[in-house]
């Protein structure tokens, strides 16, 4: 017998793979299943079959176009929450987040005080 995947509960887009290892870190002590997008085509290739995923951007991955990711999951009809986090000295980048529709933007520092709980409720929605 086969086992059913695990659905995902948040996908993030990000480059940076530090970052990375401390969402999945994070991500494994509350049980949420996340997958990593490096890309907005990545990003809708993976919530493609999901159901209520959170959606986490890092605005500084420029490389991963974070614009075009935000854009991407809010066309998404199965994201439920658009988090989007920034350097606190790109106020800038903080408000172009804003206007490509991201939920709620955040200084990196608040976003990595919040992530347990951001998790954590992503992996709760679908429970």
């Amino acid at each position: 017998m086969s086992e059913q995947p695990m659905s995902i509960n948040a996908v993030v887009v990000l480059n940076d793979l530090i970052f990375e290892t401390k969402i999945r870190s994070t991500a494994a002590a509350v049980g949420a299943q996340v997958a990593f997008a490096r890309s907005p085509a990545d990003l809708s290739r993976l919530l493609a079959g999901e159901d209520r995923v959170l959606v986490i951007v890092d605005l500084n991955s420029s490389d991963a176009d974070p614009m075009g990711a935000i854009r991407a999951a809010r066309d998404a009809s199965n994201v439920e929450r658009i988090v989007a986090f920034v350097s606190h000295v790109d106020a800038d980048l903080a408000d172009e987040g804003r206007a490509a529709g991201a939920s709620e933007v955040m200084p990196r520092s608040r976003f990595s005080a919040t992530l347990e709980k951001l998790l954590g409720d992503a992996a709760s929605v679908q429970s």
